[in-house]
């Protein structure tokens, strides 16, 4: 009876046998074939640089692609046989050595392709597997960076991890057009993917800690925090942040509320804190606005709720009551008591002591959602690094995120 070779993953599929066929070094030369297919960044490319080469199977693919007499580099840490026109070394990427030697064989040229398909050795961790591939696909760009021309392309392979979305950051900044994509020869069962960087901006300064891992990497702290507005009590003591962001339903800073719908509140105090303006557009709204009782002060302080003070918050406490009692919404049980100018207002204090908590919460929730561009922001600035005004500028008309005059 014969023996039956098993295999892994199925990895003696149809494209290991076409890369036996057509004389291919590995499978993964299909890989960069149906990628050229799509985006066509060989035909074009005088200078390619291939990082992580071995075997040769992309090698081998950009000698055919590539126009005659074109320059292909391929560097990894084991020596590549020999492949026709194309100059291979063994060197580590991530050292200066290898910089040197790719300067010699360059000399006063340009990479149009830098092409890395390498990987760290796996594991059973694959959380720490993921971030070594994350790590070297960054070191990777650092060196494309230093050889890359103004317009080149970058095609790199990725893990999909926590990590992939401050990855494609780092590379929507430094490049035009940025897509991931999975050619049909990558297993479904493989967790690559390949992103292709087309358009190189070519910066003329980069801040070294934006291609550092600990800094690209990094969970982020903002360090200023926005604090509530207490109105009946001094500032209270700055306490430990925590990010979050806006509350559901909540997508604005700007919370406007009906006049009619602060005088019919339960929680009157809960209503006029958590808003900004109080409007007389509505029907009921338009007669409030025209009766004795609402004067130009009442007006003016609900434009502005935020910048109210204790005083002029019992005034709206007693306009309120007034009108209750006029549209005969007043109960007992709900009946607020409210003091004299003269009194000490404690009740509508203690009240308002529950409204400043429920606003410091609010905004806790406000702070989650946006935390995340925040932190953009914050790198931006950090990173200091000189691109053109188009590059790192918020849709909505945000400052630039790097500038020329801080290098």
């Amino acid at each position: 009876m014969g023996f039956q070779k098993k295999t892994g993953k199925g990895r003696l599929d149809k494209y290991y046998h076409l890369a036996k066929e057509q004389g291919y070094r590995a499978r993964s030369a299909f890989k960069l074939i149906q990628l050229n297919k799509k985006y066509n960044f060989l035909s074009s490319s005088r200078v390619l640089i291939d990082l992580c080469a071995a075997p040769g199977g992309w090698l081998q693919v950009a000698q055919k692609y590539m126009p005659v007499k074109s320059l292909i580099l391929g560097v990894d840490l084991v020596p590549i046989k020999p492949i026709p026109n194309v100059i291979t070394f063994a060197e580590d990427i991530l050292t200066d050595k290898c910089r040197t030697r790719l300067r010699q064989e360059m000399k006063t040229w340009k990479a149009d392709v830098v092409l890395h398909d390498g990987a760290p050795n796996v594991g059973s961790n694959w959380v720490h597997d993921a971030y070594s591939q994350t790590e070297l696909v960054l070191m990777s760009l650092k060196l494309a960076t230093e050889f890359l021309v103004k317009g080149g392309t970058f095609v790199t392979k990725v893990f999909r991890s926590k990590d992939y979305n401050s990855l494609i950051w780092v590379f929507n900044q430094l490049f035009q057009k940025v897509e991931a994509t999975k050619p049909p020869s990558s297993r479904n069962v493989s967790a690559e993917i390949f992103v292709v960087c087309q358009d190189y901006i070519a910066p003329k300064k980069i801040d070294p800690r934006f291609l550092d891992p600990k800094y690209v990497f990094e969970d982020l702290v903002l360090n200023k925090t926005q604090t509530s507005i207490d109105i009946f009590a001094p500032e209270p003591k700055k306490k430990r942040r925590h990010r979050e962001g806006y509350e559901e339903g909540e997508y604005t800073q700007h919370k406007q509320i009906d006049a009619m719908e602060f005088i019919k509140s339960r929680d009157p105090v809960g209503t006029l804190g958590s808003a900004n303006e109080m409007i007389f557009t509505s029907e009921e709204g338009l007669e409030i606005a025209k009766l004795p009782e609402t004067t130009e002060d009442i007006l003016l302080a609900c434009k502005d709720l935020k910048v109210l003070g204790k005083k002029d918050f019992r005034v709206l406490m007693k306009w309120r009551a007034g009108l209750r009692e006029r549209f005969q919404l007043e109960k007992a049980e709900e009946q607020p008591k409210i003091e004299s100018d003269n009194g000490d207002g404690s009740d509508v204090e203690g009240e308002l002591d529950v409204l400043v908590a429920r606003e410091a919460k609010r905004l806790r929730k406000e702070r989650r959602r946006v935390n995340a561009k925040r932190q953009k922001q914050l790198v931006n600035m950090h990173m200091n690094m000189t691109t053109p005004a188009d590059i790192g500028m918020e849709q909505d008309g945000g400052e630039e995120i790097f500038q020329a005059s801080a290098v």
